[in-house]
């Protein structure tokens, strides 16, 4: 094999790097705050060091793995799929893999209507309380989670018309969402619709994850859409548990 050929198959696409980099961010936040909260820590009195310890940890996770991946292609282990490059078009698309798409829509609609609700309530919320008790993060979530929601419809009529190009971006999406309306629960802003806002993303993102798999690849094991699950189960049941 030529240098050229292994350098091609272990060169990152700028899309991907950046997706890969959030993930490690989000899941390094993620698993640093959940364990601060067991620990005892408030909501607000870890979310900053917790998202600092994070990032941080989350992006020395990745590097490793780059550097491992790049090592196990050199060694022949590892022939990476690119699917920014193996998605296939709407003209090219098997019967089965528009049976994917058919599950995935609606759930990705029905994800973007839950976020343009509770946009509106933790909006409403913080626009009623005080000014010297307000909490900026709410504001945050809201502006979140309004972009999230008319996204997301966007991306749902995309994929109902059988164009799967930003797949990998809504896999992404909806699992942060997830994520944020977890921190949301563990703040106490409106905690009904924030628990059913993660179980709903968190279902559109592992279909999402599991429908980049299905399109790209179609066998082994779909890790990032069992990663997915994890992350959204997590984000659900700690901050109930530690309320």
């Amino acid at each position: 094999m030529s240098d050229a050929t292994v350098s091609g198959r272990a060169r990152l696409a700028p899309g991907r790097l950046l997706s890969w980099t959030l993930s490690a961010v989000l899941i390094g936040w993620v698993v640093v705050y959940n364990v601060m909260r067991v620990a005892g820590g408030t909501p607000a009195g870890v979310a900053l060091t917790s998202f600092l310890i994070g990032a941080v940890a989350g992006l020395v996770a990745l590097v490793a793995g780059i550097w491992v991946r790049n090592r196990l292609i050199d060694s022949g282990r590892l022939h990476p799929v690119d699917p920014e490059a193996h998605v296939p078009s709407p003209a090219d698309m098997t019967a089965p893999q528009g049976s994917v798409m058919g599950i995935l829509w609606p759930a990705v609609a029905v994800a973007a209507g839950v976020q343009v609700v509770i946009a509106l309530l933790l909006f409403i919320d913080w626009n009623g309380t005080d000014s010297a008790t307000r909490a900026t993060v709410e504001l945050i979530m809201a502006v979140w989670f309004i972009f999230g929601g008319l996204w997301m419809a966007w991306e749902a009529s995309n994929l109902r018309r059988l164009d799967a190009g930003g797949l990998d971006s809504v896999a992404l999406g909806a699992l942060l969402s997830a994520v944020l309306a977890g921190v949301a629960i563990s703040r106490g802003f409106s905690v009904a619709i924030a628990a059913i806002t993660v179980v709903v993303t968190g279902v559109a993102s592992v279909l999402a994850y599991r429908a980049v798999h299905r399109l790209t690849r179609d066998r082994g094991v779909p890790w990032m859409a069992i990663t997915a699950g994890i992350i959204a189960l997590a984000s659900l049941l700690i901050p109930l548990l530690t309320r």
